[in-house]
């Protein structure tokens, strides 16, 4: 007989009579653990040094959301000796944080840029920043429990950290264990650069990479007029013997060994080997190509299948000797000797497209 789970909260209580230390749930062990935090935040936060200039190193951003406001003063408050030691930017309302408490005029601070609000377009003015190659780490505060009307900026804010790899410390806990990490940086110099490598270099994310080799890839395929997409050409295959024919005297002939002629069955193979995902893209407007012997093949179909159409209705075909068509849905122009109609362009050449991918 299988045994029964026990529930989250059996799971949870027997946690936390687990061994010593491993959940800080009893009231001596709670006062132990802020013993420990604040002997280890009075050796982080006295006077020392710095062998870094703050102009020698990247800005540092602080940035916090409305309910997290009290908790980055406190913060600022608390680790003002080492946020000292970097040109500090961020928000309009964390600037003026820090310019109230350290003051304007002294000669030892270096502010960086100050941005504006965060719905107003701060957050975009950060990562601006780090696209500039001048940020090198971010304390931003996030509310989890507000809606933002900014959101989109904060995603891309934190998205573009971690394409930069830059240094981002979303609450208190995270930026209190740094500090100590950059206290000691500041305090041993250039052996240490490597602690806090996004204040002085332009880092990238591992997936950085590979992304790069892809557009390598897809420019190159681009420039030499084939679609990024397309698949890789295929051997081609040997002519078939085609049928005797037999004449009676009229311009039209019969074959007995082939269905139909050579010519209208390579064309129906060119058109064929259009891949669907390249049709899909051409439609939707993206940079995909056709070649010009694929283009050909199809608007010859087209004009094969029209061509009835042309009679009855008894339009004018007039000539238009090498007359340049612009295919703006596939990004390409194309110089033809055919004859124009009136209705051929873009219309019918997305209409045959379709019918060819309705046909499949």
């Amino acid at each position: 007989m299988s045994r029964r789970r026990e529930s989250f909260a059996v799971q949870l209580n027997n946690q936390r009579s687990g061994p010593a230390g491993r959940r800080g749930s009893t009231y001596a062990q709670r006062l132990s653990l802020a013993d420990a935090v604040g002997t280890a935040t009075d050796e982080v936060t006295a006077p020392f040094t710095s062998t870094f200039a703050p102009g020698e190193m990247r800005q540092l951003a602080l940035v916090a959301h409305n309910h997290m406001k009290p908790a980055m003063k406190q913060f600022i408050e608390t680790y003002s000796e080492i946020l000292k030691k970097f040109r500090i930017t961020g928000t309009q309302t964390t600037m003026k944080m820090c310019k109230s408490m350290w003051g304007e005029d002294d000669p030892a601070i270096h502010y960086g840029l100050t941005c504006t609000s965060g719905p107003l377009g701060g957050d975009a003015q950060i990562a601006a920043l780090m696209c500039m190659e001048d940020l090198g780490g971010i304390i931003f505060f996030v509310d989890p429990l507000s809606a933002h009307p900014h959101q989109a900026d904060i995603d891309s804010l934190l998205r573009l950290a971690n394409c930069g790899n830059i240094i981002v410390c979303p609450n208190p806990a995270s930026a209190s264990s740094m500090m100590h990490t950059l206290r000691c940086a500041l305090l041993k110099g250039d052996s240490a650069r490597g602690m806090i490598p996004s204040f002085f270099e332009t880092l990238e994310s591992p997936a950085v990479e590979e992304y790069k080799h892809q557009q390598a890839v897809a420019l190159a395929n681009v420039i030499k007029g084939n679609s990024p997409s397309a698949p890789a050409p295929q051997a081609a295959e040997p002519p078939k013997e085609v049928g005797k024919s037999v004449s009676f005297g009229t311009e039209k002939s019969v074959s007995f060994g082939e269905p139909a002629p050579v010519e209208e069955e390579k064309k129906k193979k060119e058109v064929s080997a259009i891949s669907q995902t390249t049709i899909d893209r051409a439609l939707m407007g993206q940079s995909m190509m056709f070649s010009d012997e694929r283009l050909q093949a199809l608007l010859a179909v087209e004009s094969d299948d029209d061509s009835d159409d042309d009679e009855e209705d008894g339009s004018s075909v007039e000539e238009a000797p090498t007359a340049k068509v612009s295919k703006g849905l596939f990004g390409i122009k194309t110089s033809s000797t055919k004859k124009s109609r009136g209705r051929m362009g873009l219309k019918k050449l997305g209409k045959s497209v379709r019918n060819m991918m309705i046909s499949k």
